[in-house]
């Protein structure tokens, strides 16, 4: 290891004991929060007003850079408050790049690494070590992360499906969720446009073998049955995906 290498290592570690935070839950109480995901099931929809409207916005991994390049704020909205990553930046099966520059312009003010454990631990320090930048990353709580993943055996949930698990078991006002059908289809314009149709999405999901989108749908059906008492709003084709899973 070569002295700069070394430096920025100890670097990285002195800003990643100083800015990995405990994500606020309080600043989700009683309040209307939005969830957008990537799913195309999130365009042609005409909701880009309506999800500004909410409180709070969250979003996932390349989010960023839809609303970057303004793509389809008619359907997506422009707004973004939380911004769920996995701190992996490649294009391909990652959230792509860690753009701190855009998030301030973006007005992002809460950035978060989802996983708690040390794998989590580990990718934020990668970040700060490269970056080397004093900026707030927030993670969540260790012990309901630990009792989920025992049902996902090899596989590792998604960064959205760690954002969905977390909202939906918080002391909000309304939640709405878009834009998430759990890989049953494409996703949306300018995200992945490599797989723009369901067969693509599944050949990547196979290719992979990181997830497994049949295990996070029949727990978000059961954290979602769960907290029914809530008011819980599901766009049209989540809905209808509930349905059906419930049903049988």
């Amino acid at each position: 290891m070569s002295f700069k290498i070394y430096v920025n290592a100890v670097k990285g570690l002195f800003l990643t004991l100083a800015n990995v935070k405990m994500f606020p839950a309080s600043v989700l109480t009683n309040k209307r929060i939005a969830i957008v995901g990537p799913a195309s099931s999130a365009y042609g929809t005409g909701k880009g007003d309506y999800i500004d409207g909410f409180d709070l916005v969250v979003r996932i991994n390349k989010a960023a850079l839809l609303m970057r390049d303004k793509r389809s704020p008619e359907d997506i909205g422009t707004k973004t408050d939380i911004l769920f990553h996995s701190f992996f930046e490649n294009e391909y099966s990652g959230g792509g790049p860690l753009d701190l520059e855009l998030y301030e312009r973006l007005g992002i003010k809460y950035l978060v690494n989802p996983i708690p454990t040390y794998f989590g631990h580990r990718v934020s320090f990668n970040f700060y070590k490269k970056y080397l930048r004093s900026y707030p990353v927030y993670t969540l709580p260790l012990p309901p992360y630990l009792r989920e993943v025992k049902q996902f055996g090899k596989f590792r949930p998604t960064t959205g499906f760690c954002a969905l698990k977390y909202l939906l078991e918080s002391d909000f006002k309304e939640l709405y969720i878009g834009g998430f059908t759990f890989f049953q289809t494409a996703y949306g314009d300018g995200y992945r446009d490599e797989m723009k149709s369901k067969e693509a999405t599944q050949q990547y999901i196979n290719k992979m073998q990181i997830h497994n989108p049949d295990i996070e749908f029949t727990e978000f059906v059961r954290i979602y049955v769960e907290n029914r008492n809530k008011n819980v709003v599901l766009d049209e084709a989540l809905r209808e995906l509930v349905s059906q899973k419930i049903a049988e």
